[in-house]
């Protein structure tokens, strides 16, 4: 058994997190696509705390009403950035952390995640614009 960086460890876990929505519809792929290319700007404009409470809202359904393909993408966008951070939940996370801990979580997001946009390129087809722009006519 050789050991991995924590690049190497990350690479690993984004494409199989990544790979895991081959299953879902286009739609959520899409609209998961998109969020893991707009994430970071999010993170760095509002920074880790607001980025994953405002998917927190998205992800939410509202009781009278059926869960959809944007709910669920935001839910599995939560879900993976709990998964890099080694959280059940990385929002609740992030608010109970000191300064430290927070600044290392938020580096800990966005130097994974740049694995999380390459592979919703990569393997869903999703590229910048949140589809896949080759199967365009």
């Amino acid at each position: 058994m050789s050991l991995k960086t924590r690049a190497q460890a990350d690479m690993r876990k984004a494409l199989d997190l990544v790979s895991s929505l081959e299953g879902e519809n286009e739609e959520v792929k899409n609209i998961y696509g998109g969020l893991c290319h707009n994430f970071p700007i999010l993170v760095r404009q509002s920074g880790l705390c607001q980025a994953l409470a405002f998917s927190a809202d998205k992800a939410r359904v509202n009781p009278n009403q059926k869960e959809t393909d944007r709910n669920k993408a935001h839910k599995l966008l939560l879900k993976h950035v709990g998964d890099i951070l080694d959280v059940q939940s990385a929002l609740e996370a992030v608010q109970q952390t000191d300064a430290i801990g927070y600044m290392h979580y938020t580096r800990r997001v966005l130097s994974a995640w740049v694995y999380f946009k390459r592979f919703a390129a990569s393997v869903l087809g999703v590229h910048t614009g949140g589809h896949d722009e080759s199967q365009q006519t």
